[in-house]
């Protein structure tokens, strides 16, 4: 069973974004659904997860990367660059487009954000105590939300599929509809 986490994107709490392709992963780690931190609380917890797991690989966890992180889960977990230099530009003024990218590339980097690479998305990492890079991304094609599934029993054999086919997946990405919308879509 996939049980994916927070199907409420931020598409469809209101925060319509222009289209886009947000991002769905599957997390290696089994246990319970895991959602985008929505309270301050929670945000907190995660910034927290973070700049540990940035001192543990002995990396800089700067006041500009954890705002970068911080903004990206206010928006519930997913936006694009420009929305995020929006955001930003909001909170410190004049900021540059290369400061977000450069922000945001750290965040990829160390796992604690994926890219969504058909739709130039940003996504939290829902688990960002336990990199990974083997997340699995399910895409709406209608209202382009995404949401982080865990599900070993699917991306396991997947991964060993495609490595005895010579290919090492990053990323997976999978079209369809998400559950709002197939909903939405069905006679009722």
């Amino acid at each position: 069973m996939i049980a994916c986490c927070d199907r409420l994107s931020a598409s469809h709490a209101g925060i319509r974004p222009a289209p886009i392709i947000d991002r769905i992963m599957v997390d290696p780690i089994p246990g319970p659904p895991r959602s985008t931190p929505s309270t301050k609380a929670a945000i907190g917890r995660h910034l927290e997860a973070a700049r540990r797991r940035c001192e543990g690989v002995g990396v800089q966890w700067t006041p500009l990367r954890a705002e970068m992180l911080r903004l990206l889960l206010q928006r519930g977990g997913s936006a694009k660059a420009y929305e995020l230099l929006a955001d930003m530009q909001a909170k410190l003024g004049k900021t540059a487009p290369m400061t977000v990218y450069r922000a945001l590339d750290f965040l990829v980097a160390h796992g604690l954000v994926h890219r969504v690479a058909s739709g130039s998305t940003f996504v939290a990492c829902h688990h960002p105590d336990a990199p990974h890079d083997d997340a699995m991304i399910l895409v709406c094609d209608l209202c382009g939300s995404a949401v982080e599934c865990d599900d070993a029993a699917l991306s396991a054999p997947l991964v060993r599929t495609l490595r005895k086919a010579g290919f090492d997946a990053r990323n997976v990405e999978i079209r369809g509809r998400c559950e709002h919308c197939r909903d939405e879509a069905s006679p009722g």
